[in-house]
């Protein structure tokens, strides 16, 4: 467990500097030629480590919200505890942003009909 909160962090970080990395070039001044390489790097990396992050950090979090399940994994020390905290933020997050594009996919369906 402990090495998938650590894994799933990782992935998160990866993917906040590499989106930071290629967006903080693209400005209004950009050609479409560069763009279309960002939104490339972006489809082809950012999204992927998100959603890995995600699909790790999500479960294990919400297991380790038991003390019981957190003294079994050997979270009792405060670095570990501290890491826990990090990810269940970062879990928050991802299940705000699955909620309102849930809510979006919805109204653009009832919209259409």
């Amino acid at each position: 467990m402990r090495f998938t909160q650590v894994l799933g962090l990782l992935f998160a970080l990866i993917a906040f500097l590499l989106g930071a990395w290629v967006l903080g070039g693209v400005d209004s001044e950009t050609s479409y030629s560069a763009g279309a390489g960002a939104f490339f790097v972006l489809v082809i990396s950012f999204i992927p480590c998100i959603v890995i992050s995600a699909i790790l950090l999500i479960p294990s979090s919400i297991e380790l919200l038991s003390t019981k399940a957190r003294s079994i994994h050997g979270f009792h020390t405060k670095m570990w505890q501290l890491l826990l905290s990090i990810n269940i933020v970062i879990s928050l997050a991802y299940v705000c942003i699955i909620i309102v594009l849930i809510i979006l996919y919805i109204k653009v369906k009832l919209g259409a009909m």
